[in-house]
Parts: structure tokens; C-alpha cells; sequence
């Protein structure tokens, strides 16, 4: 007993840290943190509903974590974080590069990395070759590995997920499709522990401001703009920053408040300077 409460303890710790959550993060309402804690030290064993709950939030089923094996975790994680990078930087083309190694979905064996595959996958078809048929369908395939509708805690990754999928939808003219992923994408922001998630969320805000702005919801869409920069102000990120400048001085320039809106197209050129040399 005393070894599996030690691989399973450790396991769990890992993929907590992969995830980058803490033990506080994947504790709540869950258990307490001294027990998570025990936990991880191999001192205790969790309760069934308890380990179900653990994982769901994690991304992973029991049987994965105790099938976990760290031959080649580490170059797994490597490589997920070149692509995280890549993404950030919205440079699809390396992001692809990565994406077409002979064989790469066979190195991921976690439902939640297998979900980034194809989340990166389906990005690389919209934003490089506009393909919004395969983006979608890559999209979504993504998003199934993990979310149901009855699901009580979401991931980050599920709620852009769902976000671009309202924007793929939008690109293709289905209005109400993209509309009813969109606002859910910031029903479910709104749910995520850790003080409403992480600075990639930004973008949700803007996918769904941008849409508003084109059927001329000038006053949400602004409300909008405000909430996803102030998301990237509390954690100190640019991700997406020139995209919501730009769309604040538009939706400023709407209500004939040049000066302001000048402002805000000053700040969206030295965002982009600093993304640039920075």
C-alpha cells in the first residue's frame, strides 16, 4: 500500500505542476490543502470521490494516472512548452512545424494534452491558411476530449476552445452558432478558480468584442474591450493587448471621442513595438 500511495501521491503532484496549478488551486472545494498535501507525500489516500475529483480538474482519468510513466515525460513537456510559446507569439508557422513531426500525437498520452494538439492544430488551419471547415473540426475535436455540458470546473484551455469556436463560426457567417459559443466562452471565465484564470484569456474577451463591434452592439462590445484589458493589466501580459487597443479606439472613434481613440491607437503601436524588439 505504501508504494502506491507513493506513486500515486507523486503522479499526481507532477501532472499538478504540469499544469502549472497550485496546491491551493487544485485543492478547492474540493479538500483541504493539508490533505492534498498528504496526498502528494504518500501519507494519505484519497477517498474515490475525492481522487475523481482531483483528476477531473486535472484533466485526466484515474486509470492515466496510474498508468503514468516519466520515460519521455520530460521531452513531452519540452515540446508542449515550444508550442505554448509559439502560440503566444501567434507564429502559427513554427507552431506547424512543430505539429507535423512524424508521429507527435503518439507521444501525448493525457486527454488534455492530446486536447492542445489539436487546439494548436485547428488555430494553424484558421490563421495560416483560413480554412475554417478544418479549423472547426480540429477545434472541436479538441475540446471533446475533455468537456461535457454537465462538467463542474472547466479548464482555461476548454473555455478558449469553445471561444474560438464562436469565432470560426462567426468568420463563416453563422451568426447565432458563433454568438451562443462566444458568450459561453465568458459564462465559463467567470467559473475558473485562481483569480479568473491566466493571461491567455484575454483573447476570449476580444473574440467576442470584435463580433459584437460587427453587428454594431458598439456598448457591450466596449464593456468587453475594458474587461480583457484589465485581465491583461492584473497579469502583466501583452497577449492580445494591440488586438483590444485597436478595437477600444475604433469602438471610441464610433462615439466621436477622437482624442481618446488616439490614445488608444498610440498604445496599440507601442505594444506591438515593444512585442517586436521586446
Amino acid at each position: 500500500m505504501e508504494g502506491y500511495l507513493d506513486t500515486f501521491g507523486n503522479v499526481l503532484k507532477a501532472i499538478r505542476k504540469e499544469r502549472k496549478l497550485t496546491q491551493k488551486m487544485l485543492s478547492q472545494d474540493i479538500c483541504s490543502q493539508s490533505v492534498l498535501s498528504r496526498i502528494e507525500n504518500g501519507e494519505e489516500l484519497p477517498n474515490v470521490l475525492v481522487m475523481q475529483q482531483l483528476c477531473q480538474r486535472l484533466g485526466v482519468t484515474i486509470d492515466q494516472v496510474m498508468l503514468y510513466n516519466s520515460i519521455g515525460v520530460k521531452e513531452t513537456e519540452e515540446l508542449l512548452e515550444k508550442m505554448a510559446y509559439h502560440f503566444r507569439q501567434k507564429d502559427y508557422k513554427k507552431l506547424e512545424e512543430l505539429l507535423k513531426r512524424p508521429g507527435l500525437i503518439n507521444q501525448f498520452y493525457l486527454d488534455t494534452d492530446i486536447q492542445l494538439y489539436f487546439y494548436y492544430s485547428g488555430s494553424c488551419e484558421f490563421f495560416l491558411h483560413g480554412n475554417c471547415e478544418k479549423a472547426l473540426s480540429l477545434l472541436k475535436r479538441g475540446l471533446s476530449y475533455t468537456f461535457k455540458l454537465d462538467k463542474m470546473h472547466v479548464s482555461k484551455e476548454e473555455v478558449q476552445l469553445i471561444s474560438c469556436i464562436g469565432k470560426v463560426y462567426g468568420d463563416m457567417g453563422h451568426l447565432e452558432e458563433a454568438e451562443q459559443y462566444l458568450k459561453r466562452s465568458i459564462h465559463l471565465f467567470y467559473r475558473l478558480p485562481n483569480q479568473r484564470g491566466n493571461a491567455e484569456l484575454t483573447k476570449i474577451f476580444y473574440n467576442y468584442a470584435s463580433f459584437l463591434d460587427k453587428k454594431e452592439q458598439y456598448t457591450l462590445a466596449d464593456e468587453l474591450v475594458d474587461c480583457g484589458i484589465e485581465l491583461a493589466r492584473r497579469k502583466n501580459s501583452f497577449y492580445y493587448l494591440e488586438e483590444l487597443f485597436q478595437l477600444k479606439s475604433k469602438l471610441l472613434t464610433q462615439n466621436e471621442r477622437n482624442s481618446e481613440a488616439l490614445i488608444y491607437q498610440q498604445l496599440s503601436t507601442e505594444v506591438r513595438r515593444i512585442a517586436t524588439f521586446g
